[in-house]
């Protein structure tokens, strides 16, 4: 557990991101501490930090068609580092640090990088719904990446899942229409890098704090998107530099909110209302642009949600 620096003294806002134990027999014996009418508020929180990180996508596809992608990141991540490192700073002190092991954050940063990277671009040019039931196969690659990266046992259910997710990806991609272009690709490798993230992050359990895990994710990418931005910088004008404050906050809220909401019940009965998002996606989708998902898409995407259930529910 992480422990609080002696004196420091923190928000309510900031206290969701103090560090709770990532062990699953700690995390479920303090989730049945709770009494059962926190499922309720934990179900919210969770809808909160989906509309959170809907909010970023949002942001994000509004930015894209007049700012590179580089800048997006960079910008993002200058707005969200300042608060990440007080909070750092008021949860575990800055010393800590020094202590996470930098091969491991440096990979956990490009990784991270990668997955912001292919995932701004592929906003600008896919519908918000597709991206969104694209970059739900992420829970899917976690259980493929894991057999290899951490010897854990697949099984003939998990198996199951994992083709019933990528057959869903078939469906929403439709290669006839989309399968060539690289914004596509670019969100599936986004997918493909939050899941290795998802697998750095299982294999640090216990010995980094989450605040300093997340702190970690950003200073690669602001450096790469530095020097990409470099020269083909683009002034903000007006509101935008609003959005972009938004855009790093709201990764920041959606953190929080979602630590919050494993706190007060147990992660298989509050997991499911991670897909609020698709109903913040589609209405923004709708209002903002005209998007309206095609019935292969809607499809597609519940095959790729109902894979990524049997993937991370089924027995090895």
């Amino acid at each position: 557990m992480c422990v609080t620096r002696p004196g420091a003294t923190l928000s309510p806002c900031l206290n969701l991101f103090i560090d709770i134990d990532h062990s699953d027999q700690t995390m479920t014996t303090a989730v049945r501490n709770y009494p059962e009418s926190n499922i309720t508020l934990g179900a919210l929180c969770m809808c909160a930090a989906m509309l959170g990180g809907s909010s970023i996508d949002v942001v994000v596809k509004a930015l894209a068609g007049d700012y590179p992608t580089a800048q997006i990141v960079l910008l993002r991540s200058a707005f969200a580092i300042p608060i990440i490192t007080f909070v750092v700073y008021q949860s575990v002190g800055l010393a800590a640090l020094k202590y996470a092991g930098f091969r491991w954050q440096l990979w956990r940063g490009l990784l991270t990088a990668g997955a912001n990277f292919g995932f701004f671009y592929g906003l600008g040019y896919v519908p918000l719904v597709m991206a969104l039931m694209l970059a739900y196969i992420s829970p899917v690659l976690i259980v493929l990446l894991a057999k290899p990266l951490l010897g854990e046992d697949i099984g003939p259910w998990r198996l199951c899942g994992v083709l019933v997710g990528f057959a869903g990806v078939l469906i929403v991609v439709q290669p006839d229409e989309f399968g060539m272009h690289p914004a596509v690709w670019a969100i599936i490798g986004s997918a493909v890098c939050w899941a290795l993230l998802s697998i750095s992050n299982r294999a640090l359990a216990g010995k980094v704090s989450t605040p300093v895990l997340t702190f970690y994710t950003y200073p690669v990418a602001l450096l790469l998107a530095a020097l990409l931005t470099w020269g083909q910088w683009i002034e903000p004008v007006g509101w935008d530099w609003a959005l972009f404050a938004l855009a790093g906050f709201g990764s920041l809220i959606a953190h929080g909110f979602a630590a919050l909401a494993y706190r007060y019940a147990a992660a298989g009965l509050i997991a499911p209302f991670e897909y609020t998002a698709l109903i913040w996606i589609s209405l923004a989708g709708f209002l903002f642009w005209g998007e309206v998902p095609s019935w292969a898409v809607w499809v597609g995407g519940v095959a790729v949600i109902l894979g990524g259930y049997i993937a991370l529910r089924a027995p090895a």
